[in-house]
């Protein structure tokens, strides 16, 4: 796959090259981060005074699980996706990629459009969305 020019520049741009990507536990697809941002993500579960239980200790192996690092090539910009990350999201022909703030998510092009919310169901979550947002932090869920 071909990361867009606009991302390959803003990473260079933040001193970075690598991208981590990995299988997402909500929907077929596969989010890519910066290096950076998975690494400062992974490091959130641990803190150095803890000792992580059995259940946070498989919870981080099945989160790593099958996650790749990958450059992208300079001269071409693509990105080579390990075969299984792909036969994960059920990409056989097109794939995209889609903006989610801090990732990305790489998703099978027919199963992205299947995944639309209808218009009412996304003016709910923009309403959720901006009340949550909008409360003191100490309030939040």
């Amino acid at each position: 796959m071909v990361v867009p020019v606009a991302i390959r520049k803003a990473l260079s741009e933040a001193g970075e090259s690598a991208l981590v990507l990995q299988r997402n536990f909500h929907h077929d697809c596969i989010n890519v981060y910066a290096k950076a941002q998975w690494i400062k993500m992974l490091s959130g579960f641990q803190t150095s005074h803890s000792v992580l239980s059995e259940r946070e200790s498989s919870f981080i192996r099945e989160f790593n699980r099958g996650s790749a690092e990958v450059e992208p090539d300079e001269s071409s910009g693509r990105i080579l996706i390990p075969r299984k990350l792909l036969d994960r999201i059920g990409a056989r022909d097109e794939v995209v990629l889609v903006g989610q703030g801090l990732k990305l998510e790489i998703w099978e092009k027919k199963r992205y459009e299947e995944v639309e919310c209808p218009p009412g169901d996304t003016a709910r979550m923009a309403s959720e969305m901006h009340e949550r947002l909008c409360r003191p932090r100490d309030e939040r869920p």
